[in-house]
């Protein structure tokens, strides 16, 4: 299901970009106005070649039953497909010599009603996590996504994982998330750190 789920996804990017604009996938840096705000201005979209490059990792996950604990370090690899469309490679090394790895995509849509980030790994842990939301900003060139996957069925429990992505910095961001355990309250699931290594790759 999992598989069949992501060549669904990479059928989509054979047949739409055709009809899709090309997006033109360079690095930008920081804030975008050249002067004082009025009030006025309109907010620029995020811009999607943020993600390009080698992002390395921190993340201590407390035990919830679906990521192993941690602490975790490892890099997240984004590259550019097409149009719209970005292929995501993660892989995380535990203390304990537990080993993490996700192959995924990334798609981002600016339309009438906004903008938004969808995200889709699978992981070697037995699962597959689809993170979608809304993606706003401000005129110092600060933006955020906030995300909430469906329900994920995992080792006889269900979890619903939400969080919110905070691109502080050209080089570096943060995501902090929630998670959910067969219904019950959400509970701090560890803030992750990521930092841009100096080569970025993925350039078209």
């Amino acid at each position: 299901m999992k598989r069949a789920a992501l060549t669904f996804l990479l059928f989509l990017v054979a047949t739409t970009s055709a009809g899709v604009a090309e997006a033109q996938l360079e690095n930008t840096d920081g804030a975008t106005q050249g002067g004082p705000t009025s009030g006025e201005e309109m907010v620029p979209p995020f811009d999607p070649r943020y993600f390009l490059g080698v992002w390395e990792i921190e993340w201590n996950p407390p035990e919830a039953g679906l990521f192993p604990p941690g602490p975790y370090t490892g890099t997240e690899t984004v590259r550019h497909i097409n149009n719209r469309y970005l292929s995501v490679k993660v892989n995380l090394q535990g203390e304990d010599g537990t080993t993490i790895t996700g192959e995924g995509m990334m798609f981002y849509e600016f339309a009438l009603g906004g903008q938004s980030v969808v995200r889709y790994v699978v992981y070697n842990t037995g699962f597959s996590l689809l993170q979608a939301g809304p993606v706003g900003g401000d005129l110092g060139g600060y933006y955020s996504a906030f995300w909430e996957t469906p329900l994920v069925e995992h080792a006889g429990h269900t979890f619903v994982l939400r969080g919110r992505s905070f691109y502080v910095s050209p080089a570096a961001y943060r995501v902090n998330q929630e998670i959910s355990v067969d219904g019950a309250e959400f509970f701090n699931h560890g803030v992750m750190w990521l930092t841009k290594q100096a080569t970025a790759v993925g350039t078209p």
